[in-house]
């Protein structure tokens, strides 16, 4: 039996024209599904460079909790020192 190679479910992209974030929802050949969060950058030096995050399904709901908590004690001006 052949194995099916990863694929995208769903995706969306946002940012300027030097900063691009793209956050994809995608099915490993296993069947499990993941959540990439790239940034590209581009510089001088070399058209794109890029990082990014992989998140397994098991983790999306402590993911959003996480950050869901740092995003409402942002707004209401209570974030952690540093």
């Amino acid at each position: 039996m052949e194995t099916q190679k990863n694929y995208t479910l769903d995706w969306e992209r946002f940012g300027d024209g030097q900063d691009q974030y793209m956050v994809k929802l995608n099915v490993a050949r296993n069947e499990r599904h993941y959540l990439k969060i790239t940034r590209r950058v581009s510089d001088t030096s070399s058209p794109y460079h890029g990082t990014g995050i992989i998140l397994f399904e098991d983790d999306f709901p402590f993911f959003v909790e996480a950050l869901s908590m740092i995003m409402t004690r942002y707004t209401h001006g209570e974030g952690r020192p540093a």
